[in-house]
């Protein structure tokens, strides 16, 4: 089984609230990325936010709280969550909205076609996120602290790359920049 860890922790300082409740077309920015994720995955959004976790209790997906304030206990939540029943695990931003289903599926097939690799969406050749995990680091995401980085991992890891459908797949929402830009591609697409 794959995992699919939501990551919907952050202060969301830039932004200057909660971003992830921000309204983003039919629903709010979190909403849009869990209800992208293909049901087959297992998915467990972590937050601090008691109002992102209402969004999950309402999507029927499960949510957990990080320990500490820092990214890696994020990640920590999220693994320990599934560690035990998942064959790999992407990690995703709640804040990246138009990542595709197809992506998803995507990703898992090229882990499938080759489970020791790392897999990591792509656009024009250049890696972004989300990005899928075997199951061999798990061990090292629970061994992070503070706030390093899942990617830290991947220096000297064999990663495969997959091309998103769209760069806009890539985008994720810091700032109320980001957000209009956002808001405006999704009227593009509509129109």
């Amino acid at each position: 089984m794959i995992g699919c860890v939501v990551m919907a922790a952050g202060a969301g300082r830039r932004f200057g609230n909660n971003k992830l409740v921000a309204l983003l077309g039919d629903g709010l920015v979190v909403e849009r990325a869990i209800r992208a994720i293909p049901d087959e995955f297992d998915v467990v959004v972590v937050t601090r936010w008691p109002d992102v976790e209402e969004v999950a209790r309402e999507l029927s997906v499960a949510c957990v709280r990080p320990e500490g304030p820092g990214r890696a206990d994020s990640v920590r939540a999220g693994i320990s969550y599934g560690a035990a029943r998942w064959d790999a695990c992407i990690l995703i931003s709640g804040d990246q909205p138009l990542v595709r289903p197809q992506s998803y599926r995507a990703l898992e097939a090229a882990y499938r076609a080759n489970p020791g690799k790392v897999v990591r969406l792509a656009y024009g050749g250049v890696p972004a996120s989300p990005v899928l995990y075997p199951h061999r680091l798990f061990g090292a995401l629970l061994s992070l602290r503070g706030h390093e980085d899942a990617t830290a991992l991947l220096k000297g890891e064999p990663v495969s790359m997959v091309e998103a459908l769209d760069a806009r797949e890539l985008f994720d929402i810091d700032t109320r920049d980001d957000l209009r830009r956002v808001r405006e591609h999704l009227v593009d697409s509509l129109g």
